[in-house]
Formats: structure tokens, sequence, C-alpha cells
């Protein structure tokens, strides 16, 4: 191994062990430890990345031995296998001479740091010379390593060695690697050493960074009062004074507005500053301040609606319904959850028709919230009695009108349908059955629907030439709700003139991002710690270039779905064009998109090990995929707030339970063999004991299969369309609708597609 990094800059050249690499890669992405085992049970590491994925393995693996960890570790950074992973081999990294620092090298760097850090094994002063021997540059490990930098020059008292350090970054660097916990300290050091008016500076910039830790707040306002006077603060400016609000406590808040009046009519200088006292004033139920606050920075209540509605949100909470109408109504904006407040406070109030209007406003920009679509429903039906109640035609007509044609829209068009039928509206209910298909396009309704009124949608004849136009091809999905078995017109056929608008634009654009990202210096970067599962160092470069680059979210999702393409992470993938195709408002209907997005949206992760245990247990694959895709969206390393695990979401205690049954001693919820092999036997059964049909399968998964058998005796009477309107569950009520209508996609996605 005396090589180390020699061969790996020479094997760089060769394509075999490139895709080699690669996929080391992606086998400690994806958790895959059992596969890393196999590899390396008969063969030695040789290369960076080989002794990079056993550090890996002994770190997250249930067969990892800490030891072999850190021997590793050090074997990597030191360039040769250490066979005693002793102090004086962690002294020579010290001295020696460093190599090219890949990603790798720079992870592994700061594990063992942390590692070494942990056992004692160097002084304070040796650990700075250890992290110095970092190359700075953009990177999130460099970021790390200069924070920890400073934080041990500064318990050492070594001020002006800060300076030295932080003056010797570029200044174009800056801005990325120095923290706020940094530039406090940056700043302590300046006012340490004589430099007052740089110290006001550099802890008045450091105040304004966005998502400042209110710890590091009240550091710098320690400091400021123990070397500028007690009350310093309070004599500040208000645009600097209210950078100061999360240090200052309730008492002293109260005192400064009585004090200091001149707070609420001022036009502040920084936008974090405008948010402390816009948040507080909230809390504290200072209306009329508030909103003397607002109009005198109108440029900042323009430059992002959101808070508002944050605000007024917080009126919410309080149940200080008519305070949060006030404000959103003195104050409009284009956020969609200007109307979810109204109309939750106009609920609150009683005032059931500016309710409505404002629930289906609401709906309109964002019809995604499954809560509020159910409260339309409530609305629309009254279920009390044996027999429903509906709201006029009008106020539905109305919905429909203002909802985007969405899958999401199918339960708003399924209850419309069964109010026309038991209102005896018969013409206008056969012809709605004849377009219903437009209005919610791929949603789990439109099979509910045709089921149910399938004698009505009989009685006309199947469109001919379904492909003439969109009116003929909507008709003819509305006959047969675009079960492949059914629709023989549409299989093969290239329906390319009906797709939404800009999808085939969006899916040329996701096509050209891998190129994008690869000729691009910090995206490049951060898709290598993409590609072996440092996803938060990842994102925070992603998240750092958008700002940096004032880009859109519609740009950042699409520089996710590239770098998900480019290192095989399905998550990012599909995550992020459903984040397009919502912001576009384009149905995610395989039928009616193009290959390019419908591939990214149900895509096919691991199929080797679903199709094995699918096989092994008699399920489909599609059933297994169906269940994945709500479960985990294919995030390998997923976990709930109730602690399941993994792909298919186990919990560690039903975890325990099947592997103790099929014999399994050692395992992870998070590797995907071990994940999708318990979860499809666990489905298998589920399937089996509910006549193989996943509708009641997939509610027993996911609200267990005892809540199953106590829902079925008390709210199913034959009809399971009507027993799923009716479960008590909301939870499970959403999961079974969206877990069926993945499995018809990727029904389709098989036999309209051929993938």
């Amino acid at each position: 191994m005396r090589h180390f990094w020699l061969a790996s800059r020479i094997l760089l050249f060769f394509t075999t062990s490139l895709l080699a690499e690669t996929d080391l890669q992606y086998l400690i992405k994806s958790h895959q430890w059992g596969e890393i085992e196999s590899h390396f049970r008969n063969t030695s590491p040789s290369r960076e990345s080989e002794v990079y994925t056993l550090i890996e393995f002994h770190e997250k693996s249930p067969n990892g031995d800490k030891e072999k960890r850190f021997r590793y570790l050090l074997s990597l950074i030191r360039g040769v296998f250490v066979t005693d992973a002793n102090e004086e081999e962690v002294r020579k990294i010290l001295t020696q001479s460093m190599p090219f620092q890949t990603t790798l090298f720079k992870l592994s760097y700061w594990k063992l740091y942390n590692e070494i850090t942990a056992k004692n094994f160097l002084t304070p002063m040796e650990r700075i010379q250890f992290l110095n021997r970092l190359n700075m540059e953009e990177d999130p490990i460099c970021r790390k390593v200069l924070d920890e930098q400073i934080r041990l020059l500064a318990s050492n008292n070594q001020w002006k060695e800060i300076t030295e350090k932080v003056q010797s970054i570029q200044d174009s660097q800056k801005r990325y690697l120095l923290t706020g916990d940094s530039l406090y300290r940056y700043g302590k050091a300046k006012l340490i050493l004589g430099d007052e008016k740089g110290a006001t500076e550099e802890w008045l910039g450091c105040l304004q960074k966005e998502g400042l830790q209110d710890q590091t707040v009240q550091m710098i306002a320690s400091d400021w009062s123990k070397y500028k006077g007690s009350g310093s603060i309070l004599q500040l400016s208000p645009s600097e004074l209210t950078l100061f609000l999360p240090a200052i406590n309730s008492n002293d808040k109260e005192a400064l507005f009585r004090s200091r009046p001149e707070l609420f009519s001022s036009r502040l200088n920084y936008y974090e500053g405008f948010k402390h006292l816009t948040s507080v004033l909230t809390k504290v139920g200072k209306t009329n301040e508030l909103f003397r606050v607002l109009r005198a920075n109108k440029s900042f209540v323009d430059m992002d609606s959101s808070w508002i509605v944050a605000l007024a949100d917080t009126f919410y909470q309080q149940n200080k319904f008519q305070q949060a109408i006030e404000l959103l109504k003195t104050f409009p904006g284009k956020d969609a959850g200007y109307y979810r407040v109204l109309a939750a406070s106009y609920d609150r109030l009683g005032d059931k028709e500016l309710y409505f209007e404002n629930l289906i406003l609401y709906l309109g920009k964002y019809p995604f919230n499954l809560f509020y679509q159910d409260r339309l429903i409530e609305y629309l039906v009254d279920r009390k009695g044996e027999k429903s109640q509906y709201a006029p035609l009008a106020k539905f007509e109305r919905a429909l009108a203002e909802i985007p044609n969405l899958p999401v829209k199918g339960r708003l068009v399924y209850w419309y349908l069964r109010s026309l039928k038991e209102n005896g509206e018969t013409e206008r209910f056969k012809k709605e059955l004849k377009r219903y298909y437009a209005l919610c396009p791929g949603s789990y309704y439109t099979r509910v629907i045709r089921e149910e009124f399938l004698s009505t949608i009989k009685e006309s004849n199947k469109p001919e030439n379904p492909t003439y136009n969109k009116e003929y091809l909507f008709e003819y999905l509305s006959y047969t709700a675009g079960i492949p078995e059914e629709s023989s017109a549409l299989i093969g056929r290239n329906l390319g003139f009906v797709y939404p608008k800009d999808s085939y634009e969006l899916g040329n654009k996701l096509g050209g991002m891998s190129s994008r990202i690869q000729g691009h210096k910090l995206l490049n970067l951060a898709k290598e710690y993409f590609r072996v599962g440092e996803d938060s160092l990842g994102l925070h470069l992603v998240n750092f270039h958008v700002k940096r680059e004032n880009l859109s979210e519609d740009e950042k999702d699409e520089i996710l779905v590239g770098i998900g393409d480019l290192t095989r992470n399905t998550y990012y993938s599909a995550f992020h064009t459903r984040s397009l195709l919502k912001r576009y408002l384009i149905p995610d209907d395989p039928i009616l998109l193009p290959t390019s997005l419908s591939v990214r949206m149900y895509p096919r992760p691991h199929q080797n090990l679903v199709s094995k245990y699918a096989n092994e247990n008699g399920i489909s694959e599609d059933n297994v995929y169906a269940l994945m895709r709500q479960e985990s969206f294919f995030k390998e390393t997923a976990t709930s707030r109730s602690n399941a695990r993994g792909l298919m979401q186990i919990m560690p205690a039903t975890g325990r339970e099947l592997a103790h049954r099929m014999g399994i001693s050692s395992y992870s919820l998070y590797e995907p063999e071990t994940s999708i092999r318990l979860g499809t036997k666990f489905l298998a059964y589920l399937l089996k004991s509910n006549g193989n049909e996943l509708k009641w399968a997939s509610i027993a998964y996911n609200g267990g299969p005892g809540n199953l058998r106590k829902w079925k005796k008390s709210v199913y009477s034959g009809d399971f369309n009507h027993f799923l309107e009716d479960l008590p569950y909301k939870e499970s009520r959403d999961y079974c609708r969206i877990v069926v209508s993945n499995y018809y996609a990727y029904d389709i996605m098989k036999k309209y597609h051929k993938l």
C-alpha cells in the first residue's frame, strides 16, 4: 500500500478500474454492506477508494469493527498500511508530505481528526497543526476544518493567529468558508487586538447571516456588552439593535419597546433584524407596533410574502384570528399560504362562505395539500346520516373551476359525480362521465369512478380513433380509465400531442443537467459528496451555489435531479422531478408524460433484489415498488418520525421479529437487501391475508393488521370504495390511495412504455 495516492491517480486512466470505483461508491451510498463484505472477503484493498469503502463499512455496517476503521483511516492518510494504529503513527502525519487532496482524502482526514480527538492523541497545538495541513478551498470539509481551527485558537487565546488565519484566506472563498461562529471569534480577535471598528463591522456582518443560531447572537451580545459596556447594545441605532433581539430577555424587550418607540417607525437596513423585530412583536401581541414596522419597511414585506404568512400563522396559533386576517388583508402577497391562513381563520370564526372561498383559492395555488383537499370534501358533503347531503352544485363547479386538473383533484371529481347521480342530474351526470379523466388524469379515483359508474359509462360506445385529438383521447380514457387491458387503441401509440405544456421542454432540460453539473467546479464537487452518501455536505454546496447565483427553486430542483442522475441516487432524481412537476402543475400520469419524465418519476432501483424477493414470495415487482415509492421515495437511509427505517420503512421491532423468523442474525434496516427482503416478506403475508388485493394490504402495512380488522368490522359494508371514504384514520386513507395509484403507474409503465 506504499503507493496509495499514486495508484489512485494512475487507475483513473483505466476504464475498468474507474467503473469499479464508481460501483464501490454506489455500494457505500446505498448502504450495501453485505456486497462490500463479500467483495473484500478474498480481496485486499489497494486503492484509496477501496480503503475508504472499508472505512465506511466498519463505521456503519452491523459487522463493523471500530478499531479496524481507525486503522484504515490512519492508513489512508499515511499512504501506507499501518498495523499498529498508535499515537506515534498519528504524529507522523504532522511531518509527512501531503498528496493531492481528493474528496475521499478530505473526508477521511476529517473523520480521522475526530477519532484522534476522542482518543486524546494530540495536544491542542498539534491538532491545530494537523488541521492546518489541509488546503483551504470552497469545500464543506474545509469549512469544518477552519471552524475547528479558529475554535482551538480562541480557546488558547491565540487571537493574533486567528486574524492571520482568516486574512490568509482568499476573499472569494471567505463567504463560504467562514461560519457564524468563526466570524464571531474573528470579530472578538479584532476587539482584543484593539481594532474596535473592525470588530464591530465583523459582528454586524455576522449578525446579518441567514439562519444564525441564537447561541451565536448571545455570544456576540455578551462580548459586546463586556467590552463596550453593559448598556451599549440598547443605545445602538434601530437597524443594529434589532439584530441583537434574540439575545435580549423578555423583560428587557418590554422595557426597550417603551424606551425606544422609534424602532417601530424606522426604516431598517437589515432583513434579519426586520424578521427578529416583527417576530417578537407578533409573539407578544403588539399588533399596532407590528403594522407600523411593516409599513415602514415595505421593501422587506414585498421581498418575501411568505414571512407575512408566517407571522399570520403565529396569530392563528394564538387564536387571534381577526389579527391574522387583518395582517393578511393589509399586506397581501403571492404566497399560497396567504389563502390557507385566511381559510383556517374564517373557519374558526364561523364564516363558512369566506372559508370556502379562501379554501379553494388556496387549493387553486397549491392543490397538493391532502388535509385541505379533505376539508373541501367535508364542506361540500355532509355524510353524518345514512344519505349524504350535498352543497349546491354551483359550489362544486366553483371548486372544479379553480383547482387545476391534477391527480389530487380526483376525490373532488368523484364526489361531484356522486352528487349529480344522487340528486337526479342524469344528463349532466352522463356528460361529466365522458370527460372526468381530463379533470384528474392519473388519479387513483379514475378507476374508482369507472368501477362505481361502469354501467352508465357503458351505455355509450367506446370512442373510436382516440388519437384523433385531445377531446377524443380524454373521452376514450374516461371510458377505460387508462387500464392497459381496456386501452388497446393507445398501447404503443405516440401520445405526444396531448402531453402537458412544458413537459417536453422540462424533460429535455433535465437530460442536459448532467453535463452542466460536470462542467461546474462547485456542483461537480457537490456531486462527489452525494456519490458516497454524504448528502448533507453536497446539499450545503448546492444551497450555497443557489443563493450566491440567485437561482430559483426550479433551478435548484433541476440541479438536484442532475446530481441524482449522475450519482445513481434515485431519491434525488425522483423527488425533485416530482417537485418540478408540482411547480409546473403537470400531472404525474405516466400515460400523459414523456418518458424522459416518467422514468424518473417511476424508477425501478435495486431491481435485482426486488425481482429476487418478489419471486421468492410470489408477488409482483410492481407491488413492491408501489409500496417502496410511498414509504421512502427510494431513499435507502430514510428514517420516519416514528423511527421506521430504510426503503420499506420497517419499524425496528417488526424488523427484529421478521429477522428472527427468517433466521437472520446480523442486519441493518438501512441495507437495501435487508429492507427489501423483510418488507417484501411482510407485504406478501398481508396480501395473502387479504385476498391478494393491494388496496387492503396497503392499509394493513400502514395502519397494522389489527387495525384493519377493526376497521373492517366497524366500517366495511361490502363496497371498498365507500369503505375507504369512511375509514376513520386519514393517514391510512391517503396511504392506500397513493400506493394503489403507484401500482397503476408501474403497470402502465410496463404495458404502455415497456419500461
